[in-house]
């Protein structure tokens, strides 16, 4: 009996030794990678066997030290192309909110200082740090294609899979964080729409009879739409009234033969010409001036358009242009002044005009 204790108080002892040695010279560690947060990949088309640029960002839980790299993985069927420097940023946030970049020196090949290396393979890119950190709890984005404009113009050259997929691209690398982002690619990512604008073109004239009344040598006359006498002071006979949508803007032309004798249709009133003239009682003239408001890129012609001379180079066969409109433009509004001067020896007579005013909208 006493033997039997023993022996089973001497396998107890050893197993004890046992166990306070294995538990001496065993020292097990077990590290754990950080998981990545606020990952995202926004791409520049998500379309089937179409070039796209890469927005890449993502929260790095740990930071990154000196001499550690980021790495990001592309699955197979993606195409990076000729992946230069130019296209390539990287920059990082002052917190976890992913705004307010601030971009970091880079350089095909190894790091040096404060410039970080870049270096591509097939399907991923790698970028160490020489000397430079990031810090905990940073915001990280990686612009990869024509969105890359710290270093220069970038390119894009990424080539989404040439059939609608999921895929996962990984993030890695020596700094230990993980994560991965989903990125769909489908058939077509473009909503082709079609809609229709009217085209428009009013014009109005606000009165369609003016009167001079009676003419003499001694004294100039003004039309009116008031006063069927005429007036002896300039004076706005009527106004013309333009709007429309065309993208190339109005034409705006008259044409009619200057004051007629209604009795001896040989007998008429000088019109001005093409080389304005301001008023001389006494001399023959017919003519107009006009002015303009509220019209965009509305302009009054030559000989129609100056500020106390007049003229008219229209007749009953040739139109002149009046005003021309370069766009569309909402109501451009014409004040026409008509004159009108006799010689002593200008043939009696009542004399009269039609003169025909036409819109035309450049579409």
């Amino acid at each position: 009996m006493f033997k039997k204790n023993f022996l089973n108080s001497c396998v107890s002892f050893f197993v004890i030794i046992g166990i306070v040695i294995g538990a001496s010279i065993t020292h097990v560690e077990i590290a754990f990678a950080a998981a990545l947060s606020s990952l995202s990949d926004t791409q520049s088309s998500v379309k089937v066997n179409t070039l796209s640029d890469h927005t890449i960002q993502f929260v790095t839980p740990s930071g990154v030290a000196a001499a550690q790299n980021i790495s990001i993985t592309f699955p197979v069927g993606w195409t990076l192309g000729q992946l230069g420097i130019t296209s390539i940023d990287l920059a990082t946030s002052t917190s976890a909110t992913c705004s307010g970049f601030a971009d970091a020196q880079i350089q095909s090949g190894a790091a040096s200082g404060l410039t970080w290396g870049v270096a591509t393979t097939s399907q991923s890119v790698t970028i160490t740090s020489g000397t430079a950190v990031i810090p905990a709890n940073r915001c990280i984005q990686i612009e990869f294609g024509g969105n890359a404009t710290f270093g220069g113009t970038g390119t894009t050259t990424f080539t989404n899979p040439v059939t609608a997929t999921s895929s996962i691209i990984l993030i890695s690398g020596s700094f230990g964080d993980t994560g991965s982002i989903t990125a769909t690619i489908i058939n077509d990512d473009t909503v082709a729409m079609t809609g229709t604008v009217n085209q428009s073109l009013t014009f109005t004239i606000s009165t369609s009879t003016i009167y001079f009344g009676t003419l003499g040598s001694g004294a100039v006359k003004f039309a009116s739409s008031t006063n069927i006498v005429g007036d002896t002071t300039e004076t706005i006979a009527h106004s013309l009234a333009v709007s429309t949508n065309a993208p190339s803007g109005f034409t705006l032309s008259l044409r009619g033969q200057t004051l007629t004798s209604q009795q001896n249709i040989t007998n008429t009133i000088n019109a001005i010409g093409v080389s304005i003239a301001s008023s001389t009682p006494g001399t023959e003239q017919f003519g107009i001036r006009a002015t303009e408001a509220g019209g965009t890129g509305v302009t009054v012609s030559s000989p129609f358009s100056f500020s106390t001379s007049y003229g008219y180079n229209a007749t009953a066969t040739t139109s002149a242009t009046l005003a021309v409109g370069t766009g569309a433009t909402l109501t451009s509004t014409l004040s026409l002044r008509y004159i009108t001067n006799v010689a002593a020896i200008t043939e009696a007579g009542t004399y009269a005009a039609n003169l025909v005013y036409v819109a035309t909208a450049n579409f």
